[in-house]
């Protein structure tokens, strides 16, 4: 049985089986296909669908909705196993499942409930919709937004740009500078305006959307609030929804470190691995210490990745400390698979070895779902606000400040 992220010893007779399924299904059926996706030969449904039959895709939600009612610590083995594999697969999974948890999150299965099941298993697919041309890092810069109607719907207007499932979903959570509604791309004015073709991570359907005087029911609506306008001297101020998206913020950091440490072990181990069977010089490169002390530099991050992960998954609604989890434990995996490949030599470089191709997926882990240099602005702005509280509190205690 594969040890990548989470230690065995801490599973239970329960989680350890599903491990053990998890890890004899990826090797049968999903393994063998990760280079035709790679190479554009199949599309990465043809991968999820059946995943999806199995109660998979959202292996936590009940039995009754197309999941299995599975822990927590389930889910981490599945998005793990997926990742090590190929980081599109549990990419596409989170992001396509993603409309059916806000569902269930804002509790409006009365009205919007018909779209969880065959979300759940595939049926249908979901993406979530965040970023626009004008509003990458800077979420104030936000134009989408929903007017209401006579009739008290919702008109929505406005783009939004590297939208994984974009290109192909059908059921969406776009979510606007007044609110978050579930649209549905046979809408009339919903238009797909490109589908990118990216660096790495390739099967992903990164799409280019805009909506154009699409008409919302007001049955759609998972949070809205009114805009309204303060003016204070000159200056214009308006109060928007942009606050309460910031609360899933964290949690999808906290799994985006879980895929990077995933990542991260299979590079270490290809390099391992390698290492110890690559002569030169009549001995194993591993004898070297300019090749063994970087396999001691990669581990040491991945254990520590680990250990700040474990802390933020038990504490995803801290911005400051998902961010750190995230800056550091993607940052040490690009740097980990980089070394992995420098390892590796001139072999490394081709696709004869999977590790060119974890260094080019990581990549965009670096840039999506925050920045490193906006994750380095919440971490140090958290720690400051700390200081100076407490010094206000301590007045005479300048020294004692603990992050």
């Amino acid at each position: 049985m594969k040890r990548i992220v989470i230690d065995l010893e801490t599973l239970s007779e329960k989680d350890f089986e599903f491990k053990k399924e998890i890890d004899d299904l990826i090797a049968s059926e999903v393994a063998p296909k990760t280079q035709d996706m790679e190479d554009g030969k199949i599309d990465v449904w043809d991968v999820l669908e059946p995943l999806g039959k199995k109660g998979l895709l959202g292996l936590r939600y009940p039995k009754e909705l197309g999941g299995r009612g599975s822990s927590y610590m389930q889910e981490m083995l599945l998005s793990e196993a997926l990742s090590y594999e190929s980081l599109v697969y549990d990419m596409v999974r989170g992001s396509s499942v993603y409309p059916a948890g806000l569902i269930l999150a804002f509790r409006r299965q009365k009205t919007l409930g018909k779209h969880i099941k065959p979300i759940v298993t595939g049926e249908k697919k979901g993406c979530f919709c965040f970023t626009e041309p004008d509003a990458g890092s800077d979420l104030s810069r936000m134009k989408t937004i929903y007017k209401k109607d006579e009739d008290g719907n919702f008109i929505l207007n406005g783009e939004k740009r590297f939208i994984t499932n974009g290109s192909v979903a059908d059921v969406m959570v776009v979510y606007g500078r007044n609110g978050a509604f579930i649209v549905e791309s046979d809408f009339g004015g919903f238009e797909m305006l490109e589908e990118y073709k990216l660096m790495g991570l390739h099967g992903l359907n990164l799409g280019h959307l805009k909506f154009t005087n699409v008409k919302v029911p007001k049955e759609n609506i998972l949070f809205y609030r009114e805009l309204k306008t303060k003016t204070e001297g000159s200056q214009k101020k308006r109060t928007s929804a942009i606050s309460s998206m910031q609360q899933f913020l964290g949690p999808e950091r906290v799994a985006m470190s879980l895929q990077a440490l995933a990542v991260a072990k299979r590079a270490i181990e290809i390099a391992v691995k390698y290492s110890q069977e690559r002569v030169q010089f009549k001995q194993p490169i591993s004898n070297f210490e300019g090749i063994s002390f970087k396999i001691a530099e990669m581990v040491a991050n991945f254990e520590a990745g680990k250990a700040l992960y474990g802390k933020a998954a038990k504490n995803s609604q801290n911005p400051a400390l998902c961010a750190m989890c995230k800056l550091f434990v993607v940052t040490s995996t690009h740097k980990i698979c980089d070394e992995a490949l420098q390892i590796m030599g001139g072999i490394g470089y081709t696709n004869k070895y999977p590790v060119e191709r974890l260094l080019r997926d990581i990549r965009l882990h670096r840039i999506g779902g925050g920045t490193d240099e906006i994750m380095k602005y919440i971490i140090q702005k958290d720690i400051y606000r700390g200081f100076n509280r407490q010094i206000g509190e301590e007045s005479e205690s300048k020294g004692k400040f603990q992050f």
